[in-house]
């Protein structure tokens, strides 16, 4: 079933879910079949009352036929059972529980994720400056600028080679690795 249907298909939906007629919900809630077709239809809800009674008789929570993000419970009886419809819903506690469990481990895995991000950015960028590095000490530049300032090692290699967009974006890489390291590490201690 769809999350967002109004409380008019949900009723719909969960009667036909269960086989029940119109009029066999009609009989159950002590009232016309005309009723149960406005509430299908939209054209009228159910006073607060009859809701109740309506949510017991489909077996669902008034949260399912209320909100949008609830979903539907399974349909366990079978069809044409006159017997009382099962509880939709586990108790509290173990809904809690269960629903705490996905999201917890969501979390620490978007972190596991987040931090594994972070080092391998700042690595990149590291590599990216080591490389820059070896290769100036490799094949040794000594640059004079027309102001006459003399660059040697990394930085007279970068301006000699015009590998400046280059050497900038391995800083930037190691910044963005070691922020995103550090914002993870305080959320996870947080």
């Amino acid at each position: 079933m769809r999350k967002d249907l109004q409380l008019y298909g949900k009723i719909q939906a969960r009667r036909k879910a269960l086989g029940m007629s119109q009029e066999e919900l009609a009989q159950r809630m002590g009232v016309s079949r005309q009723s149960v077709t406005k509430w299908e239809t939209g054209l009228s809800a159910p006073d607060l009352d009859r809701l109740v009674e309506l949510a017991d008789t489909l077996g669902v929570s008034l949260d399912f036929l209320l909100r949008d993000q609830v979903d539907a419970p399974d349909v366990s009886v079978p069809c044409g059972e006159q017997g009382d419809v099962p509880p939709a819903e586990t108790p509290a506690e173990e809904r809690s529980e269960k629903e705490a469990l996905p999201s917890s481990s969501m979390s620490t895995a978007a972190r596991h994720i987040a931090l594994a991000a972070g080092v391998l950015v700042f690595l990149v960028g590291a590599g990216g400056l080591l490389t820059m590095w070896i290769y100036s000490e490799l094949f040794p530049v000594q640059l004079v600028d027309g102001r006459g300032g003399v660059h040697t090692g990394l930085w007279g290699y970068v301006l000699a080679r015009d590998v400046e967009a280059l050497f900038w974006a391995a800083l930037a890489a190691m910044a963005a690795g070691a922020a995103l390291l550090g914002v993870t590490l305080r959320k996870g201690k947080g």
